[in-house]
């Protein structure tokens, strides 16, 4: 799947350091340094831009995204971590396998 880098919604986490401040991604394990918070947010947004380039020229963005942690929910790649999944809905058509259908007795 070949989605714009937008359409990837991951958890910041910031705190100062020394001087300068950083802003860390857990899911992907990438940080970003700055001398505010902002600029550290936007390296950190660069470094994210920069590895799931080389994930898209390797052609593993998806198995990259899932092993972090990440689920597509239709519009979005979603972190878990920021958003959890649905539970899956289940629907049987038909008769499950291993249930006979009904027989009525007269």
């Amino acid at each position: 799947m070949n989605i714009p880098f937008d359409r990837i919604v991951y958890r910041i986490e910031e705190s100062r350091i020394g001087s300068g401040y950083e802003a860390y991604c857990p899911e992907l394990v990438i940080t970003g340094f700055g001398d505010t918070p902002e600029e550290a947010k936007n390296a950190l947004r660069d470094q994210v831009s920069v590895y799931l380039g080389d994930c898209q020229k390797l052609d593993v963005m998806d198995e990259a995204l899932i092993e972090a942690g990440f689920y597509y929910d239709g519009e979005v790649w979603m972190s878990a971590e920021v958003k959890s999944p649905q539970e899956p809905k289940i629907r049987f058509i038909g008769n499950p396998a291993n249930q006979a259908p009904d027989v009525a007795t007269e």
